[in-house]
């Protein structure tokens, strides 16, 4: 017998336990089992919100680590995203890009000074922890609105 795909092993088993039934008997099982399983773990959303009319009414932005509001807070335009939006606001995006360009900076700097024997090289993790450190400080949004802990909250305050 050939191997089946791990993906499929529900619908044969289903095949096998009714060999006997006809198709239409057991389609609407068949179509379950088949089914693309939506919602990201029990329906909740883990870094976006739609309404009923699939509009896009919050997003947990992945540099601040607050959800919040698109119609507020600006986010870019990205086409490969579920939403059609960045995963993080505009403003989070430009500090997330000059904390790794710091970092990066940083590292050469680090290599340089090792180089012409201004830092040891038994320094270099230490060096290393502090600039990861500060790659991971999280600056807050200008303006009064700082976003939410959590989904309920934004969309309470929406």
């Amino acid at each position: 017998m050939a191997t089946i795909k791990k993906a499929y092993q529900p619908i044969i088993s289903l095949l096998e336990a009714n060999p006997d039934e006809q198709v239409c008997n057991i389609l609407v099982q068949a179509i379950a089992l088949a089914s693309a399983k939506t919602g990201g773990g029990g329906g909740k959303a883990t870094a976006h919100h739609r309404d009923e009319d699939g509009n896009v009414t919050a997003i947990h932005c992945f540099y601040h680590k607050t959800w919040m509001d698109p119609s507020v807070v600006e986010f870019g335009k990205k086409a490969s995203s579920a939403t059609g939006l960045n995963s993080m606001c505009k403003e989070g995006v430009s500090k997330w890009t000059k904390q790794q360009r710091a970092y990066k900076q940083g590292k050469e700097s680090l290599l340089e000074a090792v180089a012409s024997g201004d830092l040891l090289a038994e320094d270099v993790p230490s060096a290393l922890e502090e600039l990861n450190t500060l790659r991971q400080v999280i600056t807050p949004l200008e303006g009064d609105y700082q976003g939410f802990e959590t989904l309920d909250e934004c969309l309470a305050n929406s």
